[in-house]
């Protein structure tokens, strides 16, 4: 019953902070090409940022190196197969392609972030509490993310939202599974947050950047990558 009671508090608090961030990227007109491309890089930045020092680093602290490589080939594979079964759906690959890719990967981020809130309260209430709220904090510009790609690809505000949403429920599920199980063990946790990096990564390396080189291929706007990925560390030591 108590898992039951963590799990719904972690899915309600991940859905209000996420959705806080969607609704601030959503107020934001977007309509020009060198703004869309603007935000692309420097969503592409915060991502890169998050996975290069976060992610990947408490990865590689947890457990041999080896689990946080196959993790990355597994999140990169993985975000391949479904980019090429939306491509085979639908011919005319767009925009509206790679916001789903980002809410995926976003997803996958957050479930793996609440396996960690989850884990914390099987121990103590005040290490729950301590990953929550940093969780809480971490998730408003994630939540961000999510809107910004879903605003660019013509998504209306209630979309937008919706999807950052939805993402931030997906803390819930990893909860779930951490709570239940407790400890369930560093290479595992390990292994997950790598597949999430090499999911964020593919997204980052593979959509956002090319697809902003294809709408506006200006220097100045690339410049927005290196803010992001500053924006991105800041908010990896929140």
């Amino acid at each position: 019953m108590e898992t039951i009671k963590i799990t719904l508090l972690m899915t309600l608090l991940g859905s209000i902070s996420s959705g806080i961030g969607g609704i601030l990227a959503s107020i934001f007109k977007v309509k020009s090409k060198n703004k869309i491309s603007a935000m692309y890089e420097i969503t592409a930045g915060i991502m890169t940022g998050i996975v290069c020092i976060d992610m990947l680093p408490e990865s590689f602290e947890m457990a041999p190196i080896i689990y946080s490589i196959l993790g990355v080939v597994v999140g990169l594979v993985l975000v391949c197969i479904i980019n090429l079964v939306i491509e085979k759906s639908n011919n005319n690959k767009n925009v509206s392609a790679m916001s789903l890719f980002v809410v995926i990967s976003m997803a996958i981020h957050n479930a793996i972030e609440g396996l960690a809130i989850g884990t914390g309260f099987s121990h103590s209430f005040s290490l729950g509490i301590s990953i929550l709220i940093s969780m809480f904090l971490h998730d408003i510009p994630e939540g961000m993310v999510v809107g910004i790609t879903s605003k660019a690809s013509g998504n209306k505000f209630s979309k937008s939202v919706l999807n950052s949403v939805i993402v931030g429920a997906c803390v819930g599920i990893g909860c779930f599974v951490g709570n239940s199980f407790g400890n369930i063990g560093d290479k595992y946790i390990s292994f997950s947050l790598s597949i999430a990096a090499g999911a964020m990564l593919y997204i980052v390396a593979c959509e956002l950047i090319p697809n902003s080189k294809e709408l506006k291929p200006k220097r100045v706007v690339s410049i927005m990558y290196i803010v992001g990925i500053i924006i991105g560390g800041i908010l990896s030591k929140i």
